[in-house]
């Protein structure tokens, strides 16, 4: 209640902005193989608003809405939040004998429900996004935290306040509070003594720049936690929340989007199709060359082209932000340029996944710096990492795959041993895994799993990164929330055998590497694995997200029994192999085909953060071989 008392002091403080109606907006209507996908955003919602959501079909121009959407997937039912991107899939045709016809019409229509604000945790301490909004020139941010430890210290630092929008703008906090201590400069560290089980308010403060948009992309804080035991523990923390509004409506109201007219042409045939053709880009708008580089002195330029592909497109990314088509193929994109040069990436998808990748040069030079906006960019190419750092650790890789079990009440399985090296293959010969660094367990035991951790602790260093990837049986225990993997020598009768995702997440910890990634086609969840929405284009820089050290896991997203085969394995292999950036995070990569694998699959796959295992808000890089 006393939380609650200074959270109601802190608001009428600071007071808040007027408001916006909330509503659904940027509705893209795209056919991927024989579904239809659905993508929208829902903007200026409250802070933590779930939707009810659910999607309607006419086949006469909106005059009634009476085809059948049963079989759909994604953001769509209960407990869907706000933000952009969101995508329904619809498998039509099993819904529908065919959808032919110049007249399909579709509504989205979002119902408010209950507001549960987004959440993270670090070494103990929880912290809740209760509050984001706009007053005046500011975005006020204000969390709740509490102390689930024993006594310690808990410092926030301003300068690690940080919000990125979806332009590449970023803020730093100049005021923030804590309980009662505040901090009024950029260095400023509000300190504070929790007891156990404590609470308290933390609030941050950000000055609104000119070209900062109405929407967060991440909000990222920086803390310290300290307790002196023999001598002073200090643990570097790093909490992040994604897609917020800070415009937000004072009420939360029913809204709904009904698209124009669209023209649908699915029937039994196009399961048929075979098309391994990649589509076509021409840019006609700057006279861009493959060769060299082009100057430029505005630092947001349009870029004008066209997309073809004779099974039609199904998206583009200008430099991974998705980029609407025209019925002819024609686009138009915003880019933003730091100073220096620049590299713009496309990224053309056909309607059968197949893919064109084509990089340009762009040298912007600034010829009056007044007004110049504040990027996460400094005289650097965000998607470029510094030579320095792209050589001073090893690439180091554990694969596990399980394919053969000796107890006879454990199925055996084809893909495992299959899948696992052909993306151990993709690496070595593509990216910068030598050999020597990579070693592949074949269907081992538990002993054989710890013992070969054991042996990477011993010999990788700080500056070092590490990828682990397990495919094979798991299993989840709804009931106590546990995550297993079965070794070799699993049975079905005991758990002796089996390893925890609690185990694994206590062995990764103690690997002291730069960068640690798991990658894994069974169960990995719980407490201790924190999902985040993933963007094709982080608010980092690839050098920033290299700096900072990083604990992250993919994996298939399923909490039962994967199918033998792989659909996840199968599009983050060839998105891999695909790939033409000298640069790739694990975020960008994994977002890049998420949409595929929701497409083909019934599950959907996870990216995020392994809990208080020494994340600092960083990134596994993939970096590509120069010969």
């Amino acid at each position: 209640m006393k939380t609650l008392k200074n959270l109601l002091l802190i608001i009428a403080f600071l007071g808040f902005s007027r408001s916006f109606a909330q509503q659904i907006e940027n509705l893209r209507i795209k056919s991927f193989e024989d579904k239809i996908n659905l993508m929208y955003d829902i903007s200026h919602e409250k802070s933590g608003q779930l939707f009810n959501v659910k999607v309607l079909c006419s086949e006469n121009g909106g005059q009634t809405f009476e085809v059948p959407v049963n079989t759909v997937s994604g953001d769509i039912g209960q407990n869907i939040e706000g933000g952009k991107d969101k995508i329904i899939i619809w498998d039509a045709l099993k819904d529908n004998q065919n959808l032919k016809g110049d007249n399909y019409v579709f509504k989205i229509i979002a119902i408010p429900g209950e507001i549960i604000n987004q959440t993270d945790h670090v070494e103990g301490f929880y912290f809740e996004l209760m509050k984001c909004y706009r007053k005046d020139h500011k975005i006020v941010c204000i969390l709740k935290v509490i102390n689930n430890g024993k006594q310690r210290d808990l410092k926030i630092i301003n300068r690690l306040g940080r919000a990125y929008d979806f332009k590449g703008n970023r803020l730093e906090a100049n005021f923030s509070k804590l309980g009662r201590v505040t901090g009024n400069a950029r260095y400023s560290t509000p300190t504070l003594t929790f007891q156990q089980n404590m609470e308290q308010i933390a609030v941050y403060t950000f000055d609104i720049t000119e070209n900062f948009s109405n929407r967060i992309k991440m909000l990222e804080f920086g803390v310290e936690v300290l307790e002196i035991t023999y001598g002073l523990d200090l643990k570097v923390g790093n909490i992040q929340f994604k897609d917020i509004s800070f415009d937000n409506t004072a009420e939360a109201a029913k809204t709904e989007i009904t698209s124009e007219n669209t023209k649908l042409n699915l029937g039994p045939e196009i399961t048929r199709v075979i098309d391994t053709n990649p589509p076509l880009i021409s840019i006609t708008s700057p006279a861009l060359d493959k060769e060299k580089s082009i100057t430029v002195h505005n630092e947001e330029i349009i870029i004008k082209g066209k997309a073809s592909d004779e099974n039609g497109i199904f998206e583009i990314t200008v430099n991974g932000m998705y980029t609407n088509l025209k019925e002819n193929g024609e686009f138009e994109a915003d880019a933003y340029l730091a100073e220096g040069s620049n590299n713009i990436y496309f990224r053309v998808v056909d309607k059968f996944n197949n893919v064109t990748e084509e990089t340009y040069a762009i040298n912007y030079q600034i010829l009056n710096k007044q007004n110049q906006r504040q990027t996460n960019v400094k005289n650097n190419d965000p998607s470029l990492m510094h030579e320095e750092s792209a050589k001073e650790g090893k690439y180091y890789a554990l694969f596990i795959g399980v394919s053969e079990y000796k107890d006879p009440e454990i199925g055996n399985l084809d893909q495992p041993i299959t899948d696992a090296e052909r993306l151990l293959n993709t690496l070595v010969q593509y990216y910068t895994f030598e050999k020597e660094n990579v070693t592949f367990l074949k269907s081992p035991t538990r002993e054989e799993i710890i013992s070969e951790l054991d042996r990477l602790n011993k010999d990788i260093t700080e500056d070092d990164n590490l990828l682990v990837f397990y495919a094979g049986h798991g299993y989840w225990d709804r009931q106590d929330e546990i995550g297993y993997w079965l070794p070799s020598d699993a049975k079905k009768a005991n758990t002796a055998n089996w390893m925890r995702n609690s185990t694994i997440r206590d062995y990764l910890r103690t690997v002291d590497t730069k960068h640690t990634l798991l990658i894994a086609d069974a169960c990995f969840s719980g407490g201790i694995f924190k999902s985040r929405k993933a963007f094709t284009y982080a608010p980092k820089t690839i050098q920033e997200l290299y700096i900072n050290p990083s604990r992250k896991a993919m994996t298939s997203g399923s909490l039962k029994e994967v199918p033998d085969k792989s659909v996840f394995l199968l599009y983050l292999n060839k998105r891999l192999s695909e790939n033409t950036k000298p640069f790739i995070s694990t975020e960008e990569l994994f977002s890049s085909f998420k949409t595929a694998v929701m497409n083909n699959s019934p599950n959907t796959p996870l990216y995020g953060e392994i809990k208080d295992t020494g994340d600092e808000g960083g990134d596994f890089i993939f970096v590509k071989r120069t010969n």
